[in-house]
């Protein structure tokens, strides 16, 4: 297997994955500290891996003093997460509009006045500020969607509780303190997003030995809803990424008798095709299944105790629709 080629493959649609993250919604994430990121977590799970630290700073190509030097710098700085221009100077439009291009010139006299004309440009383009008039005299106006790129308090709040509920259902029982660092939440909003999971029927807390352990049977995010959207990505690409993970670390064949692996089809069709509605009817009906299957089992497991060899089975699924041109039509299947 080519596993080098597979790396370069996977980092490019992961890069391309998180850039879609980091705009979703006009949104501008901060991404100062990715790179510094994702060099701490794969160091990290390469040694979860068994790897020793001298294999892991060859394999980054450096100096076993070198890695442990970079390791303690980046640990050291993780938790600056810092700022973005495009956040502060969309803050400082919000509370002070109308603001004059003169006056942001001045405000942020210390950056590049390209950037600064490029972000205020993306903020009028994304919708989230109003420019009138031109020049350095153009005024800026925060609109009302500005509200969705600071972030709503309440929208937080039920956030960090979708985050701790999936955390828990997947990996629970858990402490507050784990449940804190799986979900790289602030001990205190971990805290109050435990405490309103259990109010609410959500979660259960459980003391044993002294120790309150946090658990879950389930995690439902209801169809359409407008918050929980980020736990519920999260959660399918956990899934995804668990299954093919499953299966790089049994066999690289695959089996009609399999429990573990994926396909993926491709199914081309067109306007009027006679199975163009079953095609893209895919998604609804298997989910409609699944729905049912889960139903089920939750059912008859309300009235009994798990037995011996219990196991949770997780499946992903999902489905997206490209616009293409008149073209050979094909089908085809990749089995991992």
């Amino acid at each position: 297997m080519n596993t080098q080629l597979l790396i370069d493959a996977v980092v490019q649609q992961t890069m391309v994955f998180i850039a879609q993250i980091a705009t979703a919604g006009g949104v501008r994430a901060p991404l100062a500290q990715v790179a510094n990121q994702v060099f701490l977590e794969l160091t990290n799970e390469l040694g979860n891996q068994g790897v020793t630290k001298k294999v892991i700073a060859d394999m980054f190509g450096m100096a076993l003093r070198t890695y442990h030097r970079k390791v303690r710098e980046l640990s050291a700085s993780r938790t600056d997460s810092g700022g973005t221009l495009w956040a502060s100077v969309l803050t400082h439009v919000k509370e002070h509009e109308p603001v004059t291009a003169r006056d942001l010139a001045r405000r942020f006299r210390n950056d590049d006045p390209e950037v600064l004309s490029g972000v205020l440009n993306d903020l009028v383009g994304s919708g989230l500020a109003y420019r009138s008039g031109r020049g350095a005299g153009a005024l800026y106006r925060a609109a009302a969607a500005s509200d969705l790129a600071l972030g709503n308090a309440e929208d937080q709040r039920e956030a960090y509780e979708y985050l701790a509920w999936l955390v828990v259902y997947r990996s629970g029982p858990l402490d507050a303190a784990a449940i804190s660092e799986l979900g790289r939440l602030e001990p205190v909003a971990c805290r109050e997003a435990l405490e309103s999971l259990v109010a609410s029927g959500k979660v259960r807390a459980v003391e044993t030995a002294g120790v309150t352990r946090y658990v879950s049977s389930e995690l439902s995010i209801p169809l359409g809803t407008s918050q929980g959207w980020e736990v519920a990505v999260l959660d399918h690409f956990q899934a995804m990424v668990g299954a093919i993970s499953a299966k790089l670390g049994a066999v690289a064949r695959s089996d009609p008798s399999d429990v573990v692996g994926g396909s993926t089809f491709s199914l081309d069709v067109w306007d009027e095709h006679p199975l163009e509605r079953e095609a893209l009817g895919t998604l609804s009906r298997v989910r409609a299944e699944l729905e049912s299957l889960r139903s089920r089992i939750d059912t008859h497991n309300s009235g009994v105790a798990a037995g011996p060899g219990a196991k949770r089975v997780i499946y992903y699924m999902g489905q997206y629709v490209r616009e293409e041109g008149p073209r050979e039509s094909r089908a085809e299947t990749a089995d991992e």
